[in-house]
């Protein structure tokens, strides 16, 4: 596999965004969660003309024979007018942009575990048959019936041909398994700020030099058009459900979203690290009462979602939110969160269970996961160059711990609230110290303790590769992990663990936590060594 990859051209018949013109045919259907046994089933049709939006129906059932429930929906269209200030984008050509018709129908009191069948259309015209398989509904923590839930997990998808191969294995572990399958994608979808708004393709690494990483003004619609039709031989079959990446986030919109949802015996959250975390505020008091009402008896498992890591050891982002962490990491610890999934770092690395930057078997489990495929390539961790140098640069690596005094290194700016310079640099950074640590630099340049100076005891596993990871929820108190490794046109299982919920030596784990900010108290996870796991070092 390329280190570093390339895009898929636009210009093919398949993903042109140019099909969506004068085309009555369904593409880009995807399925997501709408909520307990339901799902959303949204695609596109044509351009909107003659001020008349074409019907929105689906037809499934249970038997591919008999698709005889029929349900309508919704449909609408958007325009991307882009105004006569294009100074930031060093271009005068902007193109705007027109959506085809974009369809929604909700499939609601869906029967748990069932195949369902089905087609979308207008009434005359209809799409091929799909299927999927509903979610686990809500039972009593042991009953098997809640068992298995297959959550699928990748991050920095992209649009490129490595992308393309991580699909392909993400589909075949979704389609060959019994467990009702999910795919959470934790941030950066489609890369469409990789290209300016006449259709222009950019790196995106100059455009994070210069502010307009993630802006809704420098990017070009119909990369999304493709993406979705990219994505369609996969998600038209498995629902997903996701988080933004700063590839998505436009510049102080305030539309930044956090929320929860169950799946089977799981209770995921998805948050966003480019909305106020600190205490007090409104995301940080919904996080304290979202996971204060979590029924550990119906759904034992509690996962967070969100793009920037906590725990990595890549250089580049090392510590980078460590004031969300500071902000939230005491009380997820209290109230027993089993695992965090990240994207952001184009690698893949999972820690023991930690807390506060120490291996505790009460802590919680944190897997990063960006490293689906995009056009950026792997990171080399060690900079801003992502592209052609695939050097392991970790953060303990002689001259690798960032230095903090700079304000002019991307990503280490020591943000503060209401930066307009960076779309996800709204919060102070926070510096924090572990004892020992990384000190080859100049003196003042790396804080000893600010780096470690061996790869931690907490990072158990790291690898610079593309990939996926499963998490195969198998009863209520274990879970098997699997890091799928992208290589030679195989899925390579490279790394599994068993995740052990222990709740005699954990009682946080059980729910109910008094938690009170600012105070210490016990939290609990172990890992148990799959049978294939390989060496982290």
């Amino acid at each position: 596999m390329r280190p570093w990859t390339v895009n898929l051209p636009l210009e093919d018949d398949y993903y042109s965004p140019g099909s969506n013109a004068a085309l009555d045919e369904p593409t880009q259907i995807h399925l997501s969660i709408a909520g307990p046994n339901a799902f959303y089933v949204s695609w596109a049709t044509g351009n909107y003309s003659e001020n008349e939006l074409t019907p929105s129906y689906v037809h499934y059932g249970t038997s591919e024979g008999s698709l005889d429930i029929i349900i309508n929906g919704t449909a609408e269209v958007y325009n991307q007018i882009y105004t006569a200030n294009q100074s930031l984008l060093n271009m005068t050509n902007a193109l705007n942009y027109s959506s085809p018709v974009l369809h929604t129908v909700v499939l609601e009191d869906l029967e748990p575990n069932t195949t369902y069948y089905y087609q979308v259309g207008d009434g005359t015209t209809f799409s091929e048959t799909y299927s999927f398989r509903s979610l686990s509904g809500p039972h009593e923590g042991q009953d098997p019936a809640a068992y298995p839930q297959r959550l699928t997990f990748i991050a920095d998808v992209g649009y490129s041909y490595n992308t393309s191969s991580t699909l392909e294995h993400v589909l075949e572990s979704q389609l060959n398994t019994p467990n009702p399958p999910i795919i959470f994608l934790v941030g950066d979808y489609a890369y469409a700020d990789g290209w300016e708004a006449n259709g222009t393709e950019t790196a995106t690494n100059q455009k994070s030099a210069n502010g307009l990483e993630g802006k809704e003004s420098s990017t070009w619609q119909p990369v999304w058009d493709a993406f979705m039709r990219f994505l369609e031989p996969l998600v038209a079959k498995v629902p997903l459900i996701g988080v933004p990446g700063n590839h998505e986030v436009p510049n102080n919109s305030g539309n930044y979203q956090f929320h929860s949802s169950d799946f089977g015996p799981v209770h995921a959250v998805f948050l966003s690290v480019y909305a106020d975390y600190t205490p007090g505020s409104p995301q940080w008091q919904w996080l304290y009462e979202d996971l204060s009402q979590v029924n550990r008896t119906t759904t034992p498992w509690i996962i967070l979602n969100f793009h920037n890591p906590w725990y990595t050891t890549d250089g580049y982002s090392w510590k980078q939110y460590d004031q969300m962490r500071v902000s939230m990491e005491e009380m997820t610890h209290q109230f027993g969160v089993d695992a965090f999934f990240y994207g952001h770092v184009h690698s893949y690395e999972r820690t023991a269970p930690v807390y506060d930057f120490e291996v505790d078997p009460c802590g919680s489990v944190h897997i990063t996961i960006g490293d689906a495929g995009n056009s950026e390539g792997l990171s080399d961790l060690s900079g801003d160059n992502l592209f052609q140098d695939t050097t392991l640069a970790w953060v303990d690596y002689p001259g690798n711990c960032p230095n903090v005094s700079s304000l002019s290194v991307p990503g280490w700016n020591v943000f503060t609230k209401g930066n307009t310079t960076w779309p996800f640099g709204y919060y102070e950074q926070v510096l924090t110290f572990q004892g020992g640590g990384n000190s080859t630099g100049p003196p003042g340049k790396y804080p000893r303790g600010f780096c470690p100076d061996s790869q931690p005891l907490w990072s158990q596993y790291r690898e610079n590769a593309f990939g996926h990871g499963v998490l195969d929820i198998v009863n209520s108190t274990h879970a098997l992990w699997q890091w799928h490794r992208n290589q030679d046109s195989e899925k390579v299982v490279s790394d599994q663990v068993y995740l052990v919920r222990n709740t005699t030596l954990c009682p946080n784990k059980l729910g109910n936590s008094a938690y009170q900010y600012g105070t210490s108290g016990q939290a609990g996870l172990n890992i148990e060594q799959g049978t294939t796991q390989a060496a982290g070092r």
